[in-house]
């Protein structure tokens, strides 16, 4: 597998793509209609020494061959020479963005990693994205790998199946949160976390609650569904109190505007409500005889109309006092009486009920029926007692509720004839009860509905292997009767499913489906049900939805939404490589339509192989996340022996040493964004730890940036291009900053956070930094109050074109640079050396009191720095001490020993830190320098 950059235009990375491919020609020929003729093509990096682009058919075939990374760049029309230069300049650039503050997090193309957002953390996909790179310690959000999954189970909750991933490798989960509640507080949630290339249905690393069993459901919602009514079947089409009822099936009008062929037709539903007929209970509570005979004797001034038409009663309170006597032990003592309280409440049955006027009102005699056997204490009751009790006379026999849904058989202007209502509902038969066998006595305002089914589609779902039908049906409002006393009693509707296969054009054929799903409930509280349904088959089909059961009073609220469909197929996917993955089935909200903001989160710290061949360890260091990366096949795509781990690891303890504390050298943040370069990652990962990355021959390297005693290089007339050196001073700080805002990761809740350095109290003008992969407070306050100093104390910058010694320098080396600006500098090479007597290529001008150093450009790159003293010529000077390497002034050598010669008080405006390099021509480069000076670093102590 080969990855092709293509660069069309090499200062756009906007134009910039890359593609893994099998064959390179074959797909640069979907590239390019014809090949520019200012393209190069390099293998593994943009050089001259790298160019590959073939001029023959062998060179054709070797390019084929080719492994790794190749670029292919469409110069501008510039000259060889320029075009030369530019392909340098490419390559620096990417290293040159790296300015003295931290990297900031890179703009992310597609969708970023939830780990990464600023607002609201949630679960979510992101098509075509990054598999998360995480290193270090992260809150991470994972994200969704598949669909979300929702359904609702036997005790309607809302239950949301997901499969996500957290990201690339392997981690060590610290907790489990769903939003900022521990799962494991979450009754009936289940989260496991599998290691990367292990069976999603074996051991997970990490679980709570309940195992996963069976593979991932793959279901895929139908997007039609948006929480739709599924409106009431009920067309009304009268109300009135005109209409009556007569036995055995038929509902008339005395209203002669009323007709009702023009509402209804033979074979009609028909809804009737409101025919509810006859007395309701009646509350005789007071002064109650219980007589031994079973009798209730009460006095109202409530006149029953048809009391015996009551056949039953509910008794409350009825404590009645039973006094007894208990024999005497001895002979002639007197006799013992207690008062025991027997408690007559209950429902009783009633044979008849007597009402007889009397004064003041009416006595009514209430007959039980098998007293004893709905309540035994009824044995005690040898005579009659009076208590005041609760009351109340039920069950009343001439009461009528013809209310429901019937077909019409027959249809006139004033009657509609009904087919067997009394198999619906029995108390038709008590038509026979009413005076002339109807209602018509007792007007009542009663409506007729004509009843039809209304539909929600046909929807399809055009998924291919469906399995299974997911329907899942909310009720806003509950579902339940509730009586005019307050009562809440179950009540019932059903739904009815239709659904039918589709061909590969999405057109239907074969027959068509149907499914009755009856739901009944006593829950005024919102909630849910769930209906699948199993095809016979798999492939595509289409559905619609309605319900069947029509609306019946005021009473009812039965009001029911279609919240979501889904097409469901078994995952045949159970091993993820490379990933960790994770399972989960947490509760939804409750009450809610849509579903809740998925949150669910790790506490997770990355574990990686130590140096890049140790043991899994859970590492926090940003080094091992450089070396990792360095070496991944899909970030850095390097061999062992290009990066060398000896010498980050080197620095890593440079770094450690000087703050004292590991913490320095933290790295802990999301990598998602698949367009970063492995070298915007390394600049990265080595900011945060207050270093750069560069590269020494072949090789990857890391430099720590600290306070310099010493310098690297020297830079006089002799390795500058004369009339060259620029210099620029200035006196207040640039663009007027009176501090610095470094935004950074909390470690409490990983919220993005902000700390201002500032000598000012209240700070008006703030550099805004972003940071990437700090996530420890005393790392943030460092970084921060460096970049302030830096900004507060750089007040020269130099730039000159330099000789190519120039290549060894990096970013933020100390060097020293004789001022060419000036008349008065004294710099040159040493001609000759005898003892610690040298003599220079150029006099040298000593004023009285003034104590004066050189500094030589030693062999091995360093500079030394010795006190001088005039020497019998006016080009030599006397050493105070041996350097501490050879000066080299041999003939044969290309380079001589150069040298700067400066007053003690002068060294610190010849010390400065270079910032960038850029190539300028064959054998020079550009250097930017800013002032050297240690007050950058003072603060570097105080908070690590």
């Amino acid at each position: 597998m080969k990855r092709v950059h293509i660069r069309r235009d090499p200062f756009d990375k906007r134009t910039w793509t890359s593609a893994e491919v099998d064959d390179v020609c074959a797909y640069l020929a979907t590239q390019f209609e014809v090949f520019p003729d200012r393209a190069r093509i390099y293998h593994l990096s943009v050089s001259h020494s790298n160019d590959v682009t073939p001029a023959s058919d062998l060179a054709i075939q070797q390019l084929q061959a080719l492994d790794g990374d190749i670029y292919v760049v469409v110069w501008p029309a510039y000259d060889p020479f320029t075009i030369a230069y530019l392909i340098v300049a490419a390559i620096t650039l990417a290293f040159s963005v790296y300015t003295y503050m931290t990297m900031p997090k890179p703009q992310v193309s597609a969708a970023q990693s939830a780990n990464n957002d600023l607002a609201e953390r949630q679960n979510r996909a992101r098509m075509n994205g990054r598999v998360p790179d995480i290193f270090g310690t992260v809150r991470s959000t994972p994200d969704l790998i598949a669909p979300s999954y929702t359904y609702y189970d036997e005790n309607d909750r809302e239950i949301e199946e997901n499969l996500m991933v957290i990201g690339r490798g392997y981690y060590q989960i610290q907790d489990c949160r769903d939003d900022l509640t521990l799962v494991q507080d979450i009754q009936g949630a289940s989260v496991s976390v599998y290691d990367p290339d292990i069976n999603i249905l074996g051991v997970p690393k990490f679980k709570i609650g309940e195992d996963f069993t069976e593979p991932p459901t793959l279901a895929f919602k139908s997007k039609s569904i948006n929480g739709q009514t599924l409106n009431l079947p009920n067309d009304q089409k009268l109300e009135s109190d005109s209409i009556y009822f007569e036995y055995p099936n038929v509902i008339k009008t005395n209203n002669a505007i009323y007709n009702f062929t023009l509402m209804f037709a033979v074979n009609d539903s028909i809804g009737i409500y409101g025919a509810e007929f006859g007395v309701d209970d009646v509350n005789l509570s007071g002064a109650v005889t219980f007589k031994s005979t079973r009798v209730l004797l009460v006095t109202s001034a409530t006149d029953i109309e048809v009391a015996n038409a009551f056949k039953g009663v509910q008794v409350t309170g009825a404590l009645i006092p039973v006094i007894s006597e208990i024999l005497p032990l001895p002979p002639e003592t007197e006799p013992t009486y207690v008062t025991n309280y027997r408690d007559l409440s209950g429902q009783y049955a009633v044979s008849e009920v007597i009402k007889t006027v009397v004064s003041g009102g009416f006595m009514y005699e209430i007959k039980l029926s098998s007293a004893s056997q709905t309540n035994p204490n009824w044995a005690y009751i040898s005579e009659d007692y009076t208590v005041n009790a609760g009351l109340v006379l039920n069950k009343n026999a001439s009461a009528m509720n013809l209310n429901g849904t019937y077909i019409v058989s027959a249809v006139s202007a004033n009657t509609i004839t009904l087919n067997n209502p009394n198999l619906v509902n029995d108390d038709w038969e008590k038509l026979l009860l009413q005076p002339n066998n109807n209602t018509m006595a007792q007007p009542l305002l009663v409506r007729l509905d004509r009843i039809s089914e209304k539909w929600v589609g046909w929807f399809n779902i055009a998924i291919d292997g469906t399995e299974q039908l997911v329907f899942n049906f909310f009720f806003q409002n509950g579902l339940f009767y509730q009586d005019s006393k307050g009562g809440v009693w179950a009540d019932s509707m059903t739904a009815v499913i239709e659904y039918q296969y589709l061909d590969a054009d999405n057109a239907p054929y074969g027959p068509t489906y149907t499914e009755y799903v009856p739901m009944s409930a006593s829950n005024k509280s919102p909630f849910g049900r769930t209906k699948k349904i199993d095809l016979d088959g798999v492939g595509r089909v289409r559905f619609r939805v309605a319900r069947t059961t029509p609306t019946k009073n005021d009473k009812t609220q039965d009001l029911c939404k279609i919240k979501d469909v889904y097409a469901v197929q078994k995952s045949s996917k159970l091993v993820y490589p490379g990933v960790t993955v994770v399972r989960s089935k947490t509760l939804g909200t409750e009450g809610a339509l849509s579903l809740k903001e998925r949150k669910l989160n790790f506490l997770i710290t990355r574990m990686l192989q130590l140096n890049g061949t140790g043991a899994l360890t859970a590492t926090r260091s940003a080094t091992q996340a450089l070396i990792h990366c360095a070496l991944d096949e899909h970030i850095g795509r390097r061999s062992e022996y290009e990066v060398d781990i000896a010498q980050i690891l080197t620095q890593e303890q440079a770094v450690i040493s000087y703050f004292g504390s590991a913490i320095a050298a933290e790295f802990s943040g999301t990598l998602d964004d698949s367009n970063l370069s492995f070298e915007e990652t390394a600049g990265m990962l080595c900011s945060a730890m207050f270093c750069e990355a560069h590269r020494f021959g072949s090789k990857l390297q890391m430099n720590f940036e600290k306070p310099q005693e010493n310098a690297v290089l020297l830079f006089n007339h002799r390795n500058k291009v004369p009339k060259s050196e620029k210099r620029s001073f200035s006196l207040g700080v640039k663009n007027a900053y009176d501090g610095i805002e470094l935004e950074y990761t909390s470690p409490v809740d990983d919220a993005r956070i902000k700390y201002i350095a500032s000598d000012s109290v209240a700070p008006k003008n703030l550099k805004e930094i972003k940071s990437s992969g700090i996530r420890n407070d005393a790392q943030a306050k460092t970084r921060a109050w460096r970049e302030w100093n830096k900004i507060k104390h750089q007040h020269i910058s130099c730039q000159f074109d330099a000789l190519d010694e120039s290549e060894i320098l990096r970013r933020n080396d100390k060097i020293l640079v004789a001022n060419q600006t000036r008349t008065d500098t004294q710099d040159g090479e040493v001609k000759a050396v005898e003892g610690q007597i040298l003599t220079l290529s150029q006099n040298v001008d000593f004023k009285a009191g003034d104590i004066y150093f050189i500094y030589l450009q030693m062999p091995d790159g360093s500079v030394d720095s010795i006190q001088i003293s005039p020497g019998v010529m006016t080009n030599e000077v006397i050493l105070q001490r041996v350097p501490v390497q050879p000066i080299v002034v041999e003939k044969d050598r290309y380079l001589k020993t150069a040298y700067i010669i400066m007053r003690a008080e002068d060294e610190v405006n010849s010390a400065f830190m270079m910032t960038e390099l850029k190539p300028q021509g064959k054998m020079t480069n550009s250097l930017t320098c800013v002032n050297y000076s240690p007050r950058y670093y003072e603060k570097d102590h105080e908070f690590i």
